[in-house]
C-alpha cells in the first residue's frame, strides 16, 4: 500500500484542448491547444552562416518544436500543425512525448530526472488496451512517475455535476468531443458500457464543414476565413429549434437582411491623390516619373558598360598570351573563363566590343523618337479654336449624360416588358391578340391567304407599334462615343473620378472585402442530428439516443431520461437544450416527464470532476496505479473506479 501522496497532478488530455493543473486547486495553471509543428528554417539564413558540407545532415532539435502558447503564429502555421490524436485515440507517441515535455517544462519539473507526483489522466471511452499499454510504458518508463490513475472526461464531469444533484445515480450523459459525441447510461452511478452508443461526428467536422461552405462562397478569401472559424462557430452558430422552418426564413430576403451578420476584412482604401491635380500637374507628374525611369535606365547601362569593358579587357589579354606564344598559360585561362577556343574567344571578343559600341553610340545621339506616353498625350482631342476648355467640357458632360439617360431608359423599358404586369407589356400582348383576331376573321370568311401585308410602308407601323422603342439595343457607335467623352472627361477634368467613380468604385471594393455569415450559423450545427449533411451514413443524434433508450426496460427508459446531462464543448451550442426537449417529447410515451441539465462549465467540468476524485481520502488505495502493479500484472493493467474504464485484458494466444 503506497503512502497517501500530498499532490496530484491532474491531466485533462482532451483531442482538442489540453488542462493540466494541481488537484487542490480550482483553476487549471496551464490551457493550451493540443498541438505542436516545426516551423520551416531560413535556408538562406542557414547557408550564409554556415559552410555547405554535403557529408553532414541536418538533424532537428528539440528547440525547433513548437507546443501549444509557444507557437507565436497559429494561423500562418495552421496548415503544419500535428496533433498525437486520430479521431479521439492517441497514435503518434513521438508527439505525445514532446507535449509530455511541454507540460512538465511549464509545471516547473524542467530539468528533472523524474516526476515524483502520481498523475491523474483522461482517455477515451473503450481506449483500446495497445494505446493504454503505451502511455503506462511512457509515463513509468520515461518519465519514471509514481502512480498513474485513467479515466473518462465525460465521467470527470458527472462526478462535478453530482456536487449539486447528490442523491442522482441515473442519468444519460451526451458527452460531445471534438472528434466523436457519445450517449453514455448511467445506472446506479455505473456506466453501462456495452450500451453505450458513439456518433463519429464532433467538433471537428463542424469547423470543417463551415470551412467548406464558405470556401465555396468566398474562394479568394481562404486565409481569412480560417482565421476566423473557430470564432465563428463558438459565437455565432446556435442550433435551430425546427430545421427546415428556420430555412424557409433565411430564404425570405427581408428576413435574410435583417438578420445576416457581416463580416468586413481588412481593406486599405487607395487614396486617390491624382484625382485632385491639375491637367499641368498630372502631365509634370509624368514628365518626372518618366524621366526617373530613364535614369534608372541608364543607370543599369551604364554599369552594364563597365562590366563589359572590364570583362573585355580580361578576354583581350588572354588574345595576347595566345600572341605571345604563351600557350599553356592560355589554354589554362580559357578553362577559367568556360571558353572552348581561340576562335569562340575571338568571336566573344566581337560580340562585346560592338555591344559596347552600340550603347556608346546611344548615349550620345539620344533618343530618336517620342515616348509612347507623349504620342498619347498628342492624339488627346483637344478643344476647338475659340471655344474655352471650360465651356467644352460642360457640353461633353451633357452628352455623356445624354447617352447615360437614353442608354437607362432602354433598360428599363426591357426589363418592364420582361414582367407580364406592366404596361408596357399588356400593350405588347394587346396588339399581338388584336392581329391574331383579325387573321381568325379573315381565315373565316374564306378571304385569301395572302393579302399582300407588308407590300405597304404603312403596314410597318404594327411593329413599331408592338416596339415602342426603335432604338431598344445599344449601338456600338453610342459606346463609342460614351468611351471616348469619358476618357477626354478623365484626362482633363481632375474632379470627374473623385466626383463619379471614385467613391462607387471604393464601396464596391469595400464590399467585395466583406464576408456574409447568414444560413450557416444554423447549417452548421445541425450536423449533429442529421450527419448525412456532410456525407455521413450514421443516425443523427436524436435517433441515437432513441436506439440507446430502447436497450432498456421501461422503468429504466424513465430513470434515464430524468436526469440528462449535456457535456463538452458542442454542449454550449444556443438552442440545443431546446432542440433536445423538443426530440424527446416526439421519442417519449405521452405525458411522460423528463430532465436535461447543462454542465456549468462544459469545458473545464471533466478537469474539475478530475480533481473532486483525486480529493477523496481513499483515492490512492483504490484508484491508482502503482509502478509496482505495473511491473507484476503487465503494462496494460489499471485500476478501475467510478470513473473509469472496465479493465479487460488482452487475450492470449
Amino acid at each position: 500500500m503506497m503512502s497517501v501522496p500530498k499532490r496530484l497532478l491532474v491531466i485533462d488530455n482532451g483531442s482538442y484542448e489540453c488542462r493540466v493543473g494541481w488537484h487542490d486547486t480550482k483553476q487549471p495553471e496551464l490551457r493550451f491547444r493540443n498541438v505542436l509543428t516545426k516551423p520551416r528554417k531560413d535556408r538562406k539564413k542557414d547557408n550564409s552562416q554556415q559552410i555547405p558540407d554535403a557529408a553532414a545532415i541536418p538533424t532537428p532539435t528539440v528547440d525547433e518544436i513548437q507546443v501549444g502558447n509557444d507557437i507565436s503564429n497559429i494561423e500562418a502555421v495552421r496548415a503544419h500543425l500535428k496533433s498525437p490524436f486520430e479521431r479521439n485515440v492517441i497514435t503518434n507517441w513521438n508527439h505525445q512525448e514532446q507535449i509530455f515535455d511541454y507540460i512538465f517544462s511549464k509545471m516547473g519539473f524542467d530539468g528533472d530526472d523524474s516526476i515524483k507526483y502520481p498523475i491523474v489522466l483522461t482517455e477515451a471511452l473503450a481506449n483500446p488496451n495497445m494505446s493504454r499499454r503505451q502511455m503506462s510504458e511512457l509515463l513509468f518508463e520515461c518519465y519514471n512517475v509514481p502512480a498513474v490513475s485513467y479515466g473518462i472526461d465525460a465521467l470527470y464531469s458527472w462526478r462535478h455535476h453530482q456536487q449539486m444533484h447528490k442523491q442522482v445515480a441515473d442519468a444519460l450523459i451526451i458527452s460531445f468531443g471534438y472528434s466523436t459525441t457519445h450517449v453514455i447510461p448511467v445506472l446506479g452511478g455505473r456506466m453501462q458500457l456495452e450500451h453505450v452508443r458513439r456518433l463519429n461526428v464532433g467538433g471537428f467536422h463542424i469547423n470543417s464543414y463551415l470551412f467548406r461552405l464558405m470556401q465555396m462562397k468566398y474562394p479568394v478569401h481562404l486565409n481569412a476565413i480560417s482565421s476566423r472559424i473557430d470564432k465563428l462557430v463558438h459565437e455565432h452558430c446556435h442550433i435551430a429549434l425546427d430545421y427546415k422552418e428556420e430555412l424557409l426564413k433565411w430564404a425570405q430576403l427581408d428576413y435574410y437582411e435583417a438578420h445576416v451578420m457581416k463580416i468586413q476584412l481588412p481593406y486599405n482604401q487607395v487614396t486617390a491623390t491624382n484625382a485632385l491635380l491639375t491637367v499641368e500637374q498630372k502631365q509634370e507628374k509624368r514628365r518626372e516619373l518618366a524621366l526617373r525611369l530613364l535614369d534608372i535606365k541608364n543607370r543599369r547601362e551604364r554599369e552594364k558598360l563597365q562590366e563589359d569593358e572590364e570583362y573585355l579587357q580580361v578576354l583581350r589579354k588572354l588574345r595576347q598570351l595566345y600572341d605571345q606564344q604563351n600557350l599553356q598559360k592560355f589554354e589554362r585561362a580559357l578553362q577559367q573563363q568556360q571558353i572552348g577556343n581561340l576562335e569562340e574567344l575571338d568571336k566573344l571578343i566581337g560580340t562585346i566590343s560592338a555591344r559596347i559600341k552600340r550603347i556608346k553610340e546611344r548615349a550620345v545621339s539620344g533618343p530618336s523618337r517620342p515616348s509612347k506616353q507623349q504620342d498619347k498625350l498628342d492624339k488627346m482631342p483637344k478643344p476647338p479654336e475659340g471655344v474655352p476648355q471650360a465651356q467644352w467640357l460642360a457640353e461633353m458632360r451633357e452628352k455623356r449624360e445624354e447617352l447615360q439617360r437614353r442608354k437607362q431608359a432602354r433598360q428599363q423599358q426591357r426589363q418592364e416588358q420582361a414582367k407580364r404586369h406592366t404596361h408596357a407589356a399588356q400593350e405588347r400582348m394587346r396588339i399581338i391578340s388584336t392581329l391574331a383576331r383579325s387573321e381568325k376573321r379573315r381565315k373565316a370568311n374564306a378571304e385569301e391567304e395572302d393579302d399582300g401585308f407588308g407590300m405597304n410602308d404603312n403596314d410597318w407601323d404594327v411593329y413599331k407599334r408592338i416596339n415602342r422603342y426603335n432604338d431598344d439595343s445599344d449601338s456600338d457607335a453610342e459606346n463609342e462615343r460614351l468611351l471616348e467623352y469619358e476618357k477626354i472627361l478623365h484626362h482633363y477634368d481632375a474632379g470627374f473620378d473623385d466626383a463619379n467613380n471614385a467613391a462607387l468604385q471604393a464601396l464596391s471594393a469595400a464590399e467585395n472585402y466583406q464576408l456574409h455569415f447568414g444560413v450557416e450559423e444554423i447549417r452548421v450545427p445541425e450536423i449533429l442530428f442529421q450527419p448525412s449533411m456532410i456525407g455521413c451514413t450514421e443516425a443523427g443524434l436524436a435517433e441515437l439516443i432513441a436506439f440507446v433508450l430502447k436497450l432498456f426496460t421501461a422503468e429504466e427508459q424513465q430513470r434515464l431520461v430524468s436526469h440528462v446531462y449535456l457535456t463538452g464543448s458542442c454542449a454550449q451550442f444556443r438552442g440545443l437544450k431546446q432542440r433536445l426537449s423538443k426530440e424527446l417529447l416526439e421519442l417519449r410515451p405521452f405525458q411522460s416527464t423528463f430532465a436535461i441539465y447543462e454542465s456549468q462549465d462544459p469545458t473545464l467540468a471533466a478537469w474539475l470532476g478530475a480533481c473532486l476524485l483525486a480529493s477523496e481520502r481513499n483515492f490512492a488505495e483504490t484508484s491508482l496505479t502503482t509502478r509496482q502493479q505495473y511491473q507484476d500484472r503487465g503494462s496494460e493493467y489499471f485500476r478501475e473506479h467510478r470513473a473509469s474504464n472496465l479493465y479487460y485484458p488482452t487475450p492470449k494466444d
